[in-house]
């Protein structure tokens, strides 16, 4: 233990009770030595632990020569610097050689002492953190092999904080967006989307998941200015507590995918050979133009066409010419109706159009009388000027009819009604 003539030695000028503070310093778990001109005066049992080194070996000796010789110029500046500054204990972190020959890493904290002799003292207070240094190393090589891995994968990986802000992007992403790392981190991840108000409304359903992970898609915008999709798979990050820390997710790009699923849809809603909406499409659309009419209490209005020769120009001309025919009255449809308007064949020779801008019946007889004078144009077909004979019946929501049938069988009603009459 700490000795009455080392202690009183080593702190000549302190009144104090010796074997009080004798006892005291050896309860304390971490390592106190006291150096005078470099060497070591006075040392407790913890700190003899540190060294590996009984303390009658210890007293006497050069304290540098314990430390691992990179450290050593670190150790002797902040040694001679301590007694130029009145800050708090000056804190460092070096590697000790044990007697074991393995090393110790501790922390040591250096105080100055100035006896009323003007005997220069340091006190060391000496943590051996060799455990926490190893852990530490370990979780740094398990973070880089982490991103070793992250970087490889052929996908995003990104990680933000509690403000949306991007903390962690894997390498690959930065080559997918286009940007460098630089210009990703720190910034919010809204700002990547082709829309902004999507990041608002993917981020509401990963929340609502309540940390566990959910399959989202986007459309994400590159640097220069084109767009892709990805499928995330997201959650949310919280701590301990519950307190939410931010979104943490990866993403594999589906562009292909979605512009194959988007040519299956174009061939599904459009009808092959006039390229116009088909009765799926057309239903698709009405049903929407329904809801958003209701919701506003305005009123959409159909005009339901069917040709009246078109059997005749089969027969006639040949069912190749026949689909001449048929082509050229869609495009004269779509040439007498406006942009905003629907054009969609249903079948054969069965044409609806979808005025979806609560057009008046004004408005609508305009636009009839502009089809007459269209069609009216002439048109040659196997060397033959051939008409464009057509029968229609027209029906409004709420009128005539509240659901997509309902209007459709009012409009072709009236058609049929308008075709006897011929």
């Amino acid at each position: 233990m700490i000795t009455r003539d080392n202690l009183q030695q080593s702190t000549k000028s302190a009144i104090f009770d010796v074997d009080f503070y004798s006892d005291l310093i050896e309860t304390i778990q971490d390592g106190i030595c006291v150096l005078s001109s470099g060497q070591i005066t006075l040392a407790n049992c913890a700190f003899c632990d540190i060294l590996g080194q009984d303390r009658e070996q210890l007293i006497g000796q050069e304290f540098s020569q314990h430390i691992v010789l990179e450290y050593l110029d670190l150790f002797e500046h902040t040694l001679d610097s301590s007694f130029n500054t009145e800050k708090p204990p000056q804190e460092i972190e070096l590697e000790f050689q044990h007697s074991t020959m393995n090393h110790r890493w501790v922390q040591i904290k250096i105080k100055p002492l100035v006896s009323k002799q003007n005997e220069a003292f340091n006190v060391l207070t000496l943590r051996d953190i060799t455990t926490r240094k190893s852990l530490v190393r370990e979780l740094e090589l398990s973070e880089q092999y982490f991103k070793k891995i992250v970087d490889k994968l052929p996908s995003i990986y990104y990680r933000t904080d509690a403000a949306g802000r991007l903390t962690k992007i894997s390498a690959h992403s930065c080559e997918m967006m286009g940007y460098t790392m630089e210009e990703l981190i720190g910034h919010p991840l809204a700002n990547f989307y082709a829309d902004p108000k999507q990041r608002a409304e993917t981020l509401a359903k990963i929340l609502a998941n309540l940390g566990k992970p959910i399959e989202v898609e986007s459309l994400l915008r590159r640097k220069n200015g084109s767009t892709f999709w990805v499928a995330t798979s997201a959650y949310a990050r919280t701590d301990e507590v519950g307190d939410f820390l931010g979104i943490e997710g990866m993403s594999v790009d589906i562009t292909e995918r979605k512009n194959i699923e988007t040519n299956l849809r174009e061939i599904a809603i459009k009808d092959q050979l006039t390229l116009l909406m088909n009765r799926f499409g057309l239903q698709d659309h009405m049903e929407k133009s329904l809801l958003r009419a209701k919701r506003q209490s305005s009123q959409i209005s159909i005009i339901f066409i069917d040709l009246d020769k078109f059997k005749y120009i089969n027969d006639s001309y040949g069912h190749q010419a026949g689909d001449y025919y048929l082509i050229e009255f869609a495009r004269r449809l779509q040439r007498s109706f406006r942009e905003s308007d629907l054009v969609a064949r249903i079948g054969g020779d069965e044409f609806v159009i979808l005025l979806d801008d609560n057009t008046l019946s004004e408005s609508i007889s305009k636009l009839l009388n502009r089809l007459q004078d269209i069609m009216q144009e002439p048109f040659v077909l196997c060397h033959q000027n051939v008409s464009f004979a057509y029968s229609f019946g027209n029906a409004t929501y709420p009128k005539h009819g509240t659901t997509v049938s309902d209007l459709l069988n009012y409009a072709d009603q009236q058609m049929y009604l308008a075709k006897k009459q011929l």
